[in-house]
């Protein structure tokens, strides 16, 4: 990798990631990757380099991370750039921090993979890509522009890479790609998704899996295969299947492979092997050709299919896309119908969530909330916020104080009250 041939002498690092967990797990390669070469990770005030993981995805994320370099860049930080906007950006890299600056791709990254037995992770959570690029061609997409064609990694090194997080401590593995459905498909005769869960699962250990996300024209052709997977205990009701809009016309133009038909098969299948099952999708609000029309297809896409998570993002132009030469519909109408589809999606999920009160489950402890108190998941990856009060602290004696449970551990966890994007739960003694 360019920043192990660049830094020979131990240097003292800080990392910080933009965008999906696709970015996070290269941000924990590129951690194990450093301390393997006798670098040390350290907070950003105590580092000599600070590496950006940047995600280019949305123009709202790429003025993010914009305005990131440049606060870098004002303190006289030595910066390098990593992840999506690095590969697809670069001259906008170097108009901020200049000609010099080190550039590291996500191609880059996923070839030291085979370099690495594990990853270097914090917590329960162990974050494994499986892939780099992607077998499709959406018009709008800027991601197929920094990552490229598919490549699938050998599945032993997934397998260590798993065996290796699991050792470590790991509860939960999130293994990631651009497309998990489409893992394998580059080479005749290389195992697909399905058979490398059933690997991935062979390993020894108390651990979860939770697969990322899979495109609808992939997921359709090894679907019976793909729901015999998941009916390993090890592995989270949790199916992440991006449809992006309802109406069949918007979806040839953003080129995405499939008709809103073939969604509803994926989750009505998905539901009758799995009734208690969380089905996560995707919409892009406001594509340039979307017309009113086409906008109540995906709202009524969306009644149709109820799903328990929704992704809602506005188009934005991403420079040299396709989509990019289509005339934009106006700011504020996009934002109409994304109020309206929000609106309606929350009413949907909270009611659905209402429905879960009263009930008992099982829970796996995996994060700290920022607000106090812990995070777990149930077996279809709803999120539930436990808080134990214990008392009150602070000068007024009101504030209150939580006492933590272990992360890693599982509990027996009554439903107690629902929101509208997350459950609140009790630990039953």
């Amino acid at each position: 990798m360019p920043l192990v041939n660049r830094y020979i002498k131990p240097r003292k690092f800080y990392l910080e990631t933009f965008g999906c967990t696709a970015n996070v797990g290269d941000t924990m390669k590129m951690r194990a990757i450093l301390r393997n070469n006798g670098h040390e990770l350290v907070e950003e005030s105590e580092a000599d380099v600070v590496i950006v993981n940047t995600c280019t995805v949305t123009k709202r994320t790429e003025l993010n991370v914009i305005k990131r370099l440049k606060e870098l860049k004002d303190e006289s930080k030595e910066v390098v750039v990593a992840g999506c906007m690095a590969a697809a950006q670069p001259g906008l890299v170097k108009r901020i921090l200049g000609e010099d600056v080190t550039l590291i791709t996500p191609r880059d990254i996923g070839d030291s993979y085979s370099e690495e037995q594990g990853l270097d992770f914090d917590g329960v959570v162990g974050i494994i890509p499986i892939a780099v690029g992607c077998v499709g061609e959406c018009s709008y997409c800027i991601v197929k522009r920094a990552k490229g064609d598919l490549r699938s990694y050998k599945p032993e090194k997934i397998c260590e890479a798993v065996k290796s997080a699991v050792e470590s401590g790991a509860k939960e593995i999130r293994i990631t790609a651009q497309d998990c459905s489409a893992y394998g498909w580059e080479k005749l005769g290389t195992l697909k998704l399905p058979e490398l869960l059933e690997m991935v699962t062979s390993v020894e250990g108390d651990f979860k899996i939770r697969v990322g996300m899979m495109n609808p024209f992939t997921v359709i052709h090894i679907l019976a295969e793909l729901l015999e997977a998941f009916d390993s205990e090890k592995i989270f009701k949790f199916f992440h299947v991006p449809v992006q809009s309802g109406s069949d016309k918007v979806l040839r133009e953003m080129r995405r492979g499939y008709k809103a038909a073939d969604f509803v098969e994926i989750g009505k299948s998905i539901r009758k092997r799995f009734e208690y099952s969380t089905l996560c999708t995707d919409f892009i609000i406001g594509f340039p050709t979307e017309t009113e029309e086409d906008f109540f297809s995906s709202l009524n896409l969306l009644e149709e299919v109820k799903p328990e998570k929704v992704n809602i993002t506005r188009f934005s132009q991403r420079p040299g896309t396709e989509a990019s030469n289509l005339k934009d519909l106006l700011e504020r109408e996009k934002k109409r119908r994304s109020r309206i589809f929000s609106s309606r999606y929350r009413q949907i999920i909270f009611e659905k969530n209402k429905e879960l009160e009263g009930k008992e489950l099982p829970v796996l402890i995996t994060e700290k909330g920022k607000k106090g108190g812990v995070i777990g998941r149930d077996i279809a990856y709803r999120m539930i916020v436990l808080k134990i009060l214990t008392g009150f602290s602070g000068s007024t004696g009101r504030s209150p104080v939580y006492n933590d449970l272990p992360l890693g551990a599982t509990y027996t966890v009554r439903i107690r009250e629902a929101k509208s994007t997350y459950l609140m739960g009790e630990v039953v003694v």
